[in-house]
């Protein structure tokens, strides 16, 4: 069964922050605790996204796994308390979805172009989109494949803002990964309940190893109808 984990990250944790200058050392400390046999096997793929804290606040990363992972090791990383992780059932949640439903949504996320090479048995190349129009209409074009959309505000605007862009680079195995890393923070109308939740459980785009992917959804406060508005 599907699990949805929480965990608070003390952001003065010495080793909590060496492993968050790196996101192969996050991939490595995720892996760990929710496949038993990594690194000898890699069958079992495990969602997480980071999300940093502001003026000293904790940091929370979020896990979703195909079983619930070993808390001893989030605990020890990342310098949590004994109320600092948390590990639900993500199943009640994934079965109260419904067409017409409107949640406040965030997304990290690695939007990504692929361009054709133009010689015929050679493969393209993909990279990174680096406008904020580009990353808009990825995420458009996203949503409908995933089961939902975001409502036009009286702005005439999809409701969605960019929280963040910017390229993060890291090393792994001896060479140097780049990535395109997106926040979108917005609100979603559900169309298809099964999409969404294939969605929720699975990832949306590419790089989700590496802290991308992960969609969370929250109740929609009626403070925050329109972003068009804040």
């Amino acid at each position: 069964m599907t699990q949805f984990t929480r965990v608070m990250i003390d952001p003065q944790y010495r080793h909590a922050q060496w492993a968050m200058l790196s996101l192969e050392r996050l991939h490595a400390i995720v892996a760990r605790s929710t496949n038993p046999d990594w690194p000898r096997s890699a069958n079992t793929r495990s969602l997480w996204r980071l999300d940093e804290g502001r003026n000293g606040s904790p940091h929370r990363l979020y896990v979703v796994s195909e079983r619930i992972p070993d808390l001893q090791v989030l605990a020890g990383e990342f310098g949590a308390g004994p109320r600092g992780v948390s590990t639900t059932e993500y199943g009640p949640f994934l079965n109260q979805l419904a067409i017409g439903q409107e949640w406040a949504f965030r997304l990290k996320a690695n939007p990504t172009k692929s361009t054709p090479s133009g010689e015929p048995g050679k493969r393209g190349s993909r990279h990174g989109l680096v406008r904020l129009d580009d990353q808009q209409e990825w995420l458009m074009r996203k949503a409908r494949e995933c089961g939902f959309h975001m409502p036009i505000n009286r702005l005439e605007m999809p409701e969605m803002r960019i929280r963040d862009s910017r390229t993060i680079d890291f090393e792994r195995q001896g060479a140097t990964v780049t990535f395109t890393s997106v926040t979108y923070d917005g609100i979603l109308a559900v169309d298809d309940p099964d999409l969404l939740r294939k969605a929720l459980v699975n990832g949306i785009g590419r790089a989700k190893g590496y802290g991308f992917g992960l969609l969370t959804l929250v109740p929609l406060a009626s403070t925050t109808r329109s972003l068009g508005q804040r």
